[in-house]
C-alpha cells in the first residue's frame, strides 16, 4: 500500500511539473483593434433619443479600458428624434481625438460644437487635468470655453450646459459682447444678414 501511495505521489509531481513548463496563453494585454477610415454610430444608452454620426482616419478600440478612440475627425454630428419621429441633426462637433468611454461619453482636449438651433458656435478647451466632456445624460462640461453667436461673443470658465442650453451655468471673463439688435440671425442652421 505504502508503495501505491509513493507511486501516486510520483506520478502527481511529475504531472504538476510538466503541467507548469507547458507555455502560457497569450496575454489579452494590449489587444484592440485600429480601423482607418471608418464611419461610426454611437447609439447612447442614456440619451436613447439622440444618435451620433462620426467619420474619422482612425479608430481604436481598447477592451481593457472600454474606450474607443477617433482620431483625424473628419466629421461627427448629434442627430435627434424630433417629435414627429424623425431623425434631424443638432449639432456638429469637430475635434482632433475624441475618446468614447464604458458609458458613452465623450472625452477631448478640445472640441468645437456648432448648435444648429440658434448658429452657435461653441470652442471647448481642457485645462490641465480637466478635459472636455460631453456627458450623454447631462449635457457638456469644460474648464474654458468660447461662444459665438449672432446674438452674443465672449469667453467662459467653469462651463457646465445641457445640450439644448436651457441650464447653463459658467463664468463670464470680462470682454463679453451681447447684441439686442444682432445684425445678422439664425435661419435654417445658418447665419444670414438681417
Amino acid at each position: 500500500m505504502l508503495r501505491l501511495s509513493v507511486l501516486a505521489l510520483t506520478a502527481l509531481l511529475l504531472f504538476g511539473l510538466v503541467f507548469a513548463l507547458l507555455p502560457a496563453a497569450p496575454s489579452v494585454r494590449g489587444s484592440g483593434v485600429t480601423l482607418s477610415g471608418v464611419k461610426l454610430r454611437l447609439y447612447p444608452a442614456q440619451d436613447p433619443k439622440a444618435e451620433w454620426r462620426f467619420a474619422a482616419g482612425q479608430i481604436s478600440v481598447d477592451p481593457e479600458k472600454g474606450e474607443t478612440a477617433l482620431d483625424q475627425l473628419g466629421q461627427g454630428a448629434r442627430w435627434v428624434q424630433s417629435s414627429t419621429g424623425t431623425l434631424q441633426e443638432d449639432m456638429t462637433i469637430n475635434a482632433t481625438k475624441l475618446v468614447i468611454d464604458s458609458q458613452d461619453n465623450l472625452h477631448a482636449q478640445q472640441a468645437r460644437l456648432y448648435t444648429l438651433a440658434d448658429c452657435s458656435t461653441f470652442t471647448l478647451s481642457s485645462q490641465g487635468q480637466q478635459e472636455v466632456i460631453i456627458n450623454q445624460q447631462g449635457g457638456y462640461s469644460a474648464p474654458r470655453g468660447e461662444i459665438s453667436s449672432p446674438v452674443q461673443s465672449g469667453v467662459y470658465s467653469s462651463i457646465k450646459a445641457n445640450f439644448d442650453f436651457s441650464t447653463f451655468q459658467a463664468e463670464l471673463d470680462p470682454g463679453a459682447e451681447f447684441h439686442t439688435a444682432p445684425p445678422t440671425r439664425c435661419v435654417n442652421g445658418k447665419i444670414q444678414p438681417r
